[in-house]
């Protein structure tokens, strides 16, 4: 599954975060002096790799870190020089051919070779989507950020829900709790991110949801709710997601819990489809140290 992430690849909660690198054991710009400061160890152990001489253009190197994976794939062999389209296919075949036996689950690339790299991207996404979209795991590309803003009478019932839970639970029963309060602050009448139509919601059946829209009423009942929740712990829910059980409910159901103090509204796009749509993610400050389910002892040369 390919998706395009419109945010920054720094506040992904996915497993594997991929870095761009040189070969010569510099991280002095961009995205790859982010990771150094980020992660000084992996940098310590990069510098030796590459004065050894032993990452090359087509190797990649996993470091098991304990907030997320680094998957440095170098891009340049001298920080001076651009990046060759060559070099990126010899990447992208390495990481589809052993992706499974590392034990990557989840992925996110930046783009490959540009920026820094000078390599054009119009050139670069084809051949991305090409290897991307065969694995069997999430993969989302970072291409660019765009900020989501709510719809401006779903501002103040935002505010209003940070305001009366800034700590919060991320419990199950206090995602329903929120869920309840922003249908009291709004008074149940709300409207779809991006088009603005309309809806009204209510509680259904003690723990379940109806909305009501101009053409439908859906019906969520707790397991419904209990699955967008689950789905939301381990980072994206597109509207496929939370609708999957009420057919045209997952665009009102996102716009809804897209107000709540943990959520916050992103832009995504597929491969082939002309138009963005709307998800929703935890807030990159509230998800604290995720688990990267690390088994594996960290190697110097964890893949090449």
């Amino acid at each position: 599954m390919l998706i395009y992430r419109r945010t920054s690849i720094l506040e992904s909660p996915a497993q594997t975060l991929v870095n761009t690198v040189n070969c010569v054991g510099v991280m002095g710009k961009g995205l790859a002096h982010a990771f150094k400061d980020r992660e000084p160890a992996m940098f310590n152990a990069y510098k030796r790799i590459c004065d050894q001489k032993a990452l090359v253009p087509g190797k990649l190197w996993l470091w098991r870190g304990q907030e997320s994976w680094v998957l440095n794939f170098p891009t340049k062999l001298h920080w001076r020089n651009p990046s060759k389209l060559e070099w990126i296919e010899q990447g992208l075949e390495k990481f589809v051919s052993a992706y499974v036996e590392q034990g990557i689950t989840e992925i996110s690339f930046p783009q490959l070779g540009c920026g820094n790299g000078t390599l054009n991207w119009e050139d670069v996404r084809p051949l991305m989507e090409h290897y991307l979209s065969a694995v069997n795991i999430p993969v989302y590309v970072h291409d660019y950020t765009v900020e989501v803003g709510l719809p401006e009478h779903l501002e103040p019932v935002a505010a209003a829900l940070r305001k009366d839970a800034p700590g919060g639970s991320n419990s199950f029963d206090g995602f329903i709790e929120s869920i309840g309060h922003a249908l009291a602050v709004s008074g149940g009448k709300l409207s779809t991110l991006g088009s603005d139509d309309p809806f009204a919601a209510h509680v259904h059946e003690g723990r379940g949801l109806a909305i009501e829209t101009s053409s439908a009423t859906c019906f969520f009942e707790e397991d419904d709710l209990r699955g967008v929740w689950l789905d939301l712990q381990s980072g994206l829910v597109t509207k496929r997601k939370a609708g999957w059980s009420v057919r045209g409910g997952g665009e009102p159901l996102l716009s809804l819990l897209s107000v709540l103090p943990h959520v916050r509204p992103v832009q995504i796009q597929r491969p082939g489809e002309k138009e963005p749509e709307f998800a929703i993610e935890p807030r990159p400050e509230t998800r604290g140290l995720a688990s990267t389910g690390q088994t594996k002892e960290q190697h110097e040369l964890a893949w090449h």
